[in-house]
């Protein structure tokens, strides 16, 4: 049974069992910093599990990619270890429990993909007898006969903390002894004969940092089939490695090097299987956005292409060789996860770049770690690497820690992993930016959050509402009341005002109360949906309690939706002019410009800035309509609206739509932001400036509206005086400066020392009521040579009225 098909069958399966079919999720967790990946099917659904989300369905089942870094180093040399890999999942929001779940599991495994039972054995945690009774009744297997094992082996946490609760794992028994000694033995052998097939997390509890665990509300089930073991299973080879998921990627390897993968040996098996993971998790990765840096995600990216690269280099390869390995990813799995096939060019170009970047260094990096080592043998004959000179390879060569072990490891040696990581936290905490909290008072805003309704947001239908103070802070944390000059910040029940999030600035205005009002000069959003409104009491004082009117600045606001509603446009015009990998990555949106960061990895030639402009504002002067319609998530995307891979988006979605008729739009993005009614309404639309950002990522500065208008008078005031002090027509203007650059070119020695002697001029001058009459005509090479010739006599002569001219 192919991949594709296993996939298939899962999903079918727990749909005709009630079960909302969920695609799966990006790879970078959204507005959750608590984990660097996607790295299980139920990390989209955590809220969920915690109570704090709602869904309109209490099971779901998904294929969920999954991205691990902790197993790095398992990876070739384990037959069932990937970075990147594909989870099968069933989940109940408080829907079914046990008795379901486990059944649910067995019945996949052994009917509808017909495993046998025999093969398949089922483990609990010792302290759960309920879990014992119904495998006993579903196996047949007697419930003292059922193995039980302690919290490491069957108890689940996402990490340290958060949902949590007791497994139940199905193994597969793949050769009936230990592939070791041949004896009988027991699950927790590493033989490699038993394969974790099936967890099923029974999720009771939420941890909290100090261990403690508090009961869910509601119990859930989580439930976790990895793809490429069961694939492994189902195809009756060895290793993961060995199933139609790899075969094409190891064909692409063979290519290039010239050796196959079944006959060639151990340490080439191993090489090649870390390129082709690496090959998928780098895919994968740069596919939902993530870029090769320095750090947290960015920087695990760059570490496995890298280490993929050095592989390639044991397998023969001097050359850069990955893009094709990606590509050939792109194709195997573009038909499941269509945003790999399309961002192929782009995964393309970024790991081409990256890994010729790589080679440069590892030449002089190699040089290095071989003058280290023999510079350290003769004192001694030390077999293992400072920690500070390994630093000096990472921070100087690019070398990932791994990497110098393992061409440590070739020659005998190892290396001081704990004085490296000494020095690498060092050099962290000395280029750390101090991360201060806006005020000090944010410490007592997030403890207010949690126990605040969340704000009632009415800013879409107008920009003024009646509200209750609900909470109001000052620098001394939370108070009943502040006066005139008092920094506040505060806590409505319902609110005009938009909080910052997605790229838009939060708006400013006015609030009033019966005794005094506020200027805010922020919104933001804290805790869970509570809207924070910062600034100062302008008159009088305001009190916690009262009802006040809540006042957004209209000027403001309306400048945000023109630059909002252009970003819109301009991502579309940016996508049609360099194709779909130019994905936004990051905004700003303010009331007097725009910023749009975007996936690309060269600068933007001036014909491509004018043509996206030259889209854009077509736009503009269509007046298309701009719609926001609110429908369930996966709708929107079957619709093709576009969304950020870091942002988080319920099962509900506000889609904006710009140009909508028939179902056809010329923009449609998922978007919580505010907009204009129509295009019109943007006026304007001028990119100021583009540059890079980092590896991958440019930038685009523009304006609307009047701040395009500002910018035009600017810049045609500056041509103006250029037209005069030239003394040329605008149109005239560009061939006059050639001509005068041109002239300085053929003439580079004719300077002011060519002009006549100051004195000689005053000498000469007519004295009119006591003051001095130059007028005269010099041999100036150029108006800014006449210029300083004219300072210089105006100084000499003190008093004067002077006039000079130049042929």
């Amino acid at each position: 049974m192919e991949s594709a098909q296993i996939r298939q069958q899962f999903l079918d399966f727990f749909e005709a069992r009630g079960h909302t079919i969920v695609p799966s999720a990006p790879l970078v967790p959204a507005n959750d910093p608590s984990i660097l990946f996607t790295i299980a099917g139920m990390i989209p659904f955590k809220e969920v599990f915690l109570g704090t989300e709602k869904r309109s369905y209490t099971r779901a089942a998904s294929v969920q990619k999954c991205f691990r870094a902790p197993d790095l180093e398992d990876v070739g040399p384990s037959p069932q270890h990937q970075t990147f890999f594909e989870m099968l999942g069933n989940f109940s929001f408080g829907d079914y429990f046990k008795e379901d779940a486990l059944a649910f599991s067995w019945e996949f495994l052994t009917e509808t993909l017909g495993l046998p039972k025999e093969r398949l054995h089922p483990t609990i945690f010792e302290e759960d007898d309920e879990s014992a009774k119904i495998w006993s009744r579903l196996t047949g297997v007697p419930e003292d006969k059922i193995v039980r094992l302690g919290a490491e082996h069957n108890f689940w946490r996402m990490g340290e903390t958060g949902p949590c609760g007791p497994d139940s794992e199905i193994f597969y028994d793949r050769s009936g002894r230990c592939l070791r000694d041949g004896s009988d033995c027991d699950i927790t052998c590493d033989c490699d004969r038993w394969w974790e097939l099936w967890n099923n997390v029974f999720i009771q509890f939420d941890r909290a940092a100090d261990g403690t665990q508090t009961p869910l509300p509601k119990p859930g089930v989580d439930t976790g089939l990895g793809l490429e073991r069961l694939t492994a299973v189902m195809q009756g080879v060895d290793s993961t490695y060995e199933t139609d998921l790899f075969a094409p990627l190891f064909g692409e390897v063979s290519r290039l090097t010239g050796i196959e993968y079944g006959a060639a040996s151990e340490a080439q098996r191993i090489a090649m299987r870390i390129v082709a993971d690496h090959a998928r998790g780098a895919a994968f990765l740069i596919a939902d956005g993530i870029l090769p840096s320095n750090e947290g995600r960015g920087y695990v990216l760059r570490r496995i292409l890298r280490r993929a690269s050095y592989q390639g280099r044991q397998l023969g390869l001097e050359r850069a060789f990955l893009a094709d390995i990606c590509g050939r990813v792109s194709e195997v799995m573009g038909a499941a996860y269509p945003e790999v096939r399309e961002s192929e060019a782009r995964i393309r170009e970024l790991v081409s770049d990256e890994e010729e970047r790589f080679l440069t260094a590892l030449e002089a990096g190699l040089t290095r770690l071989e003058r280290a080592i023999e510079e350290a043998e003769p004192s001694g004959g030390r077999t293992v690497l400072s920690g500070e000179e390994a630093f000096r390879l990472y921070d100087t060569y690019g070398f990932p820690i791994d990497l110098t072990r393992q061409v440590l490891q070739a020659r005998g040696w190892s290396v001081d992993e704990d004085g490296f990581d000494r020095a690498l936290e060092e050099q962290r905490e000395r280029g750390r930016s101090a991360r201060e909290l806006e005020r000090g008072q944010d410490e007592a805003l997030l403890v207010a959050a949690r126990e605040l309704a969340p704000t009632r947001f009415v800013g879409y239908e107008t920009l003024a509402a009646d509200a209750t103070l609900l909470a109001l802070f000052t620098n001394e944390g939370r108070s009943q009341s502040a006066r005139e000059g008092d920094t506040v910040d505060l806590v409505l029940d319902t609110s005009p005002f938009y909080a910052e999030g997605g790229g838009q600035v939060g708006d400013a205005g006015r609030i009033y109360g019966p005794d005094g009002e506020v200027a805010i000069g922020s919104t933001r959003r804290l805790g869970p949906g509570v809207f924070v409104h910062s600034g100062e009491v302008a008159r009088g004082q305001i009190a916690e309690g009262a009802t006040v009117r809540a006042e957004v600045d209209e000027t403001t606001r309306r400048g945000t939706m023109r630059n909002h509603t252009a970003t819109h446009l301009f991502h579309r015009a940016l996508r049609q002019v360099l194709g779909p990998q130019a994905k936004q990555a990051g905004s700003l949106v303010a009331p007097d410009r725009l910023r749009f960061d975007f996936l690309h990895n060269k600068p933007l030639t001036n014909d491509e800035l004018r043509e996206a402009e030259r889209i854009v504002r077509e736009q503009i002067m269509r007046n298309q309509p701009v719609r926001t319609d609110v429908m369930p998530l996966q709708q929107a995307l079957d619709l093709g609206a576009d969304a950020m891979f870091d942002e988080k988006y319920g099962e509900e979605a506000r889609v904006v739509s710009v140009g909508d008729s028939n179902g056809e739009a010329f923009s449609r993005e998922l978007c919580g932001g505010t907009h204009c009614h129509a295009t019109g309404e943007i006026g304007a639309f001028f990119i100021v400036d583009q540059r890079s950002v980092g590896s991958g990522v440019r930038r685009v500065d523009a304006v609307t509206g009047f701040g395009a208008f500002d910018w035009m008078d600017a810049r045609r005031e500056v041509l103006e005086q250029l037209s005069r002090e030239y003394n040329a027509p605008l149109a005239e203007l560009p061939e006059r400066l050639r001509a005068l650059q041109e002239r300085a070119r053929e003439q580079p020695k004719q300077t002011a020392s060519n002009l006549p002697d100051p004195g000689d001029l005053i000498e000469r001058a007519e004295k009119r009521d006591g003051a001095l009459l130059i007028v005269d005509t010099v041999d100036a090479a150029d108006a800014a040579s006449l210029r300083e010739f004219g300072d210089e006599l105006r100084a000499r002569a003190k008093s004067a009225a002077i006039v000079l001219g130049a042929l």
